[in-house]
């Protein structure tokens, strides 16, 4: 009997231990499968569950930046799909009216895997209170995406920080690879020497010098008195030799602007060197030199970029858009016509677009000079739908197939950017990339849609060497606040309004140079003193 009470007590003492180890293996990968016996079953809190499953084919709700549609068969569509075994369902999302369309469809329950438009650092904390958009631990970066987690640490230690709201990181923040240069300054050079300026104006005198000239001097030759110095993309430049960028222009992607001023960060738009600038440009305009119809701007629509009011010969002086929209052609490929406001300005009268000439910004009466040029950090976050909550694994392999096509090797990079050489493009010189004839006017073959620019390889050799002979790194001013504010989306749309009609009632003569000081006063109670505070509380954390 006391032998059988032995072995009955061996018997449970094994099956308890056994217990104890499946009970310690439950904190861990169990390599039992689920209820359907697809996968191995994954505790909730490990990063093993965003691991993609081996032989899984998933399917991919993909919305990249959108100029023209992309068709589902387009030959990178189909590449990418063979090679990582996936099936791309391509969202053709209108940029223009991006933030308009992703709302609906977030009303209507639609979100998709991937979203590269649509989402940056300003909208970002109310997107991920709508709980739109999926937060995970930097941890599962650094294991799924290790090659753009290395180098993009390594430039900016802190860039995935620019997408956490909380304790989650709720996307990628996309760095730019042309953030060394600024906006632009442009003359018309034939102009110029029919004026006989033979100096490339530097100084803000020798800014007004030129601009009057150009106003009242007939530099087209008509007899007529039909042009003007400058318009409103001029007017940034302006602003700038008196210290600060003030965010008025011809972009809203400029258009809210913060800079250190003795320790602190201050809003460009309301330091009081800015009624100096003000007063001036209302001397111009009532003296004709300012164009008139500034207030609508020197684009009529189609391509942002492009300066109507420059190519059709109204204005003189231009600083619409980026550098890479006025160079001329950087290749000897025939199709290669330049940037797209050289190329419309060769259309229209091709010895205007071979004597353009590219200067610095003013230089003020103190010694200042700032341009706008974009962080490195460019606010756009590539972010991730909320439902991969429930495949987590489908994150992981939209994290691998972003970390091999931009991460990995340059070739890469450029392949997924341009296409598969040799069949969509050949290189015909350092960094003279041509498409094949076959693709010469195909826009819907999905290149570019696969890969993001983390600032990892420079793709744009030519247009930055161009850019630096030509002193687009002269001036650069860069934003000091690159995070959105706690009470920005209550009171910057209405600070941005009372800014825009207190500059244009001053320039036009409607009200007096001194009403700046009155604008001031508002704006600072309209949330501009609370989001000053903001900034700086913020600004302390980073310094």
């Amino acid at each position: 009997m006391a032998k059988k009470l032995n072995a009955y007590i061996v018997a449970l003492l094994i099956i308890l231990s056994l217990v104890m180890v499946a009970c310690n293996k439950s904190d861990e990968v169990v390599g039992d499968t689920d209820s359907n016996g697809d996968a191995p079953v994954v505790d909730e809190n490990s990063i093993e569950r965003f691991a993609p499953i081996e032989g899984k084919e998933y399917e991919l709700s993909w919305a990249p930046y959108i100029t023209d549609p992309i068709s589902p068969e387009g030959r990178m569509v189909q590449h990418y799909q063979d090679k990582y075994n996936v099936k791309f369902d391509m969202w053709n999302l209108d940029h223009q009216n991006i933030h308009e369309v992703l709302n609906l469809k977030f009303a209507a329950g639609e979100i998709p895997d991937y979203m590269a438009d649509g989402v940056n650092i300003n909208n970002l904390p109310l997107l991920v209170d709508q709980g739109v958009l999926l937060g995970f631990d930097e941890e599962v970066i650094k294991e799924y995406m290790p090659n753009v987690y290395e180098k993009a640490t390594e430039l900016e230690p802190n860039w995935l920080n620019y997408a956490k709201v909380g304790d989650k990181i709720y996307g990628l923040p996309e760095m730019r690879d042309v953030y060394k240069y600024r906006t632009t300054i442009v003359w018309r050079g034939d102009w110029l020497e029919n004026l006989g300026i033979t100096k490339t104006p530097e100084t803000l005198e020798e800014f007004e010098e030129a601009l009057y000239k150009i106003a009242n001097e007939d530099p087209n030759g008509t007899g007529k008195k039909d042009t003007y110095g400058l318009s409103l993309s001029g007017i940034p430049a302006i602003f700038g030799a008196f210290g600060y960028v003030t965010g008025y222009g011809a972009h809203d992607w400029q258009d809210w602007f913060w800079q250190e001023r003795d320790g602190k960060l201050v809003n460009g738009s309301v330091q009081p060197e800015i009624k100096e600038a003000l007063e001036l440009l209302n001397k111009w305009y009532e003296d004709g030199v300012l164009d008139p119809e500034f207030i609508t701007g020197e684009n009529m629509g189609g391509y942002w970029a492009d300066s109507h009011a420059f190519i059709n010969g109204k204005i003189g002086f231009t600083g619409h858009g980026q550098y890479y929209h006025w160079t001329g052609p950087l290749t000897d490929h025939p199709e290669d016509k330049g940037g797209s406001n050289y190329a419309e300005l060769l259309k229209v009268n091709p010895e205007a677009a071979k004597s353009l000439v590219h200067g610095p910004p003013p230089v003020g009466p103190n010694g200042e000079q700032a341009l706008y040029a974009p962080n490195m950090i460019a606010g756009k976050i590539i972010a991730f739908g909320a439902p991969l909550e429930q495949e987590p694994d489908k994150l992981g392999k939209i994290l691998q197939i972003l970390d091999e096509t931009s991460g990995t090797t340059k070739e890469n990079y450029v392949d997924a950017l341009w296409g598969i050489e040799g069949e969509m493009w050949t290189e015909k010189g350092p960094g003279q990339r041509v498409p094949t004839p076959e693709y010469e006017d195909v826009k819907d073959s999905g290149a570019g849609k696969f890969a993001i620019d983390f600032a990892l390889w420079d793709v744009s050799e030519l247009g930055n060497e161009w850019a630096a002979e030509n002193g687009y790194d002269v001036g650069a001013v860069r934003n000091q606040l690159v995070t959105a504010l706690p009470s920005e989306s209550r009171f910057r749309a209405e600070l941005t309004k009372v800014r825009n009609e207190a500059y244009i009632s001053i320039i036009t003569g409607d009200k007096p140079v001194d009403y700046f000081d009155e604008f001031v006063d508002r704006w600072n109670q309209l949330g501009g003193e609370q989001l000053t505070d903001e900034a700086n509380e913020w600004y302390s954390t980073i310094n």
